[in-house]
């Protein structure tokens, strides 16, 4: 048993680093965006209307993975967990959660802005296919932030599904059990890096493609689907040894 000062150390550790580290890369992501948007206004003075809506678009859905963030955040600090049964396990998967939301962010959150930072690039090249460039930049940044999708619903887990110590427990067991649930917040948060931006780089390049090349846009989407599922695979690797370090490791 712990006591509810060190549990407390632990969410508010899980909250900073929840929101602190998203926050990083939602400002990189959204101002990339905005940036993108600014130079192709000044290309394409006519087509602001156009460039404005797909950069607010953009960068609301690049703000994703700092909601998520915040989310996490508020139940870490306000769900109250400090008076029910406390123990090592709960210090851990509290921490886990935060490091989990908040890593698991930064790939997803820097695809999508630049997916959606190449979109107004593109519409300041090709401003007459402005909607089929923001219907392609849309399902680019869905699509990267699956993961993101992952890696809360593994923070959720973490925070509402913390295991009891079985009476006779050995403290090696704890220990064990402590670091399953540690390490299922740091798989899912960095296995997300990798695939997030990922599927970013290839919807932004696709955006710039259908820019450049309108009349080849299904060719183009086509693709990117192909290469946005290669590359989302390894996310779901990660989702799936931090679900078995969750509730596989007895």
């Amino acid at each position: 048993m712990v006591s509810p000062e060190i549990v407390k150390i632990a969410m508010f550790l899980g909250a900073g680093i929840s929101v602190s580290v998203s926050s990083v890369a939602c400002g990189i992501g959204e101002g990339y965006i905005a940036g993108e948007a600014v130079h192709a206004m000044m290309k394409q003075p006519g087509a602001n209307d156009k460039l404005f809506r797909n950069m607010f678009v953009g960068q609301a859905i690049a703000e994703t993975g700092g909601i998520f963030s915040l989310v996490i955040a508020m139940l870490l600090l306000f769900s109250g967990l400090e008076n029910g049964v406390l123990s090592w396990l709960t210090v851990s998967s509290l921490l886990a959660a935060g490091i989990a939301v908040g890593l698991g962010s930064v790939g997803p959150v820097l695809g999508s802005g630049y997916s959606g930072g190449q979109a107004c690039a593109a519409i300041g090249r090709q401003p007459h296919h402005a909607n089929d460039i923001m219907g392609n930049m849309l399902i680019g940044q869905a699509l990267s932030q699956t993961s993101n999708i992952f890696a809360l619903v593994v923070s959720l887990l973490l925070i509402y599904s913390i295991p009891g110590v079985p009476a006779g427990a050995s403290l090696g067991w704890i220990i064990m059990k402590a670091t399953a649930l540690l390490a299922s917040g740091l798989v899912i948060g960095f296995g997300t890096l990798g695939p997030g931006s990922g599927i970013g780089n290839v919807a932004g390049r696709a955006n710039d493609m259908i820019g450049r090349y309108p009349a080849q846009r299904k060719t183009i989407m086509r693709t990117m689907f192909i290469g946005a599922a290669v590359s989302e695979s390894t996310a779901i690797y990660s989702l799936v040894v931090s679900l078995l370090l969750i509730f596989a490791i007895k």
